[in-house]
């Protein structure tokens, strides 16, 4: 009998440690859905103005999150993606200096206010800014401080308060931005 029992001990073993290694394959984040969260969050694909500058890094091993990820940002020329359940977070780099140029291409063109003041500075470092929000069903606005000079159509950061989080504004007219659109 006792020469049956490390046999047993043995074959069930082998299944035990073949079913682990599937599991931990099961466990590593999809770093793919993590490329196409960021892509729709910032409306512009890896590459593009306002998009991921490369794919994420395919040798990083995040554990799999068990809820749905958060992606927020632009924040300092990145977007942060969460898994809140198990605490990881990573930066993604924005290709935010081709927008900035491409915005600032499409803002020649016009006529009027915007068009006059393309050439200076319509912001400066530290000044108040009005930065409104509209949309179909609402419209919002708050005064906000400038993180540093813009000129019409340029990306810049901003903040209500001088420790609060910067979010990134386009300048449309001197004195006044808007919130990036998706």
């Amino acid at each position: 009998m006792p020469h049956f029992k490390p046999r047993l001990a043995f074959s069930l073993a082998v299944p035990l440690l073949t079913l682990s290694a599937v599991a931990q394959a099961q466990a590593i984040q999809d770093l793919s859905e993590i490329d196409v969260l960021v892509a729709a969050t910032m409306g512009a694909g890896i590459g593009e103005p306002g998009g991921a500058r490369a794919p994420v890094d395919r040798r990083l091993k995040l554990k799999a999150c068990p809820v749905a990820l958060e992606v927020t940002g632009p924040d300092l020329g990145a977007a942060a993606v969460r898994c809140p359940a198990l605490g990881w977070r990573i930066r993604v780099p924005l290709d935010l200096a081709a927008e900035r140029q491409q915005s600032v291409s499409v803002a020649r063109p016009g006529q009027g206010r915007a068009a006059a003041a393309q050439g200076a500075e319509a912001v400066k470092r530290g000044e108040p800014i009005l930065l409104t929000v509209d949309r179909p069903m609402f419209s919002l606005s708050r005064v906000m401080i400038a993180d540093k000079d813009g000129r019409v159509g340029e990306v810049i950061p901003v903040r209500d308060d001088p420790r609060g989080k910067p979010i990134f504004v386009r300048i449309v007219e001197p004195g006044r931005a808007t919130i990036l659109s998706n």
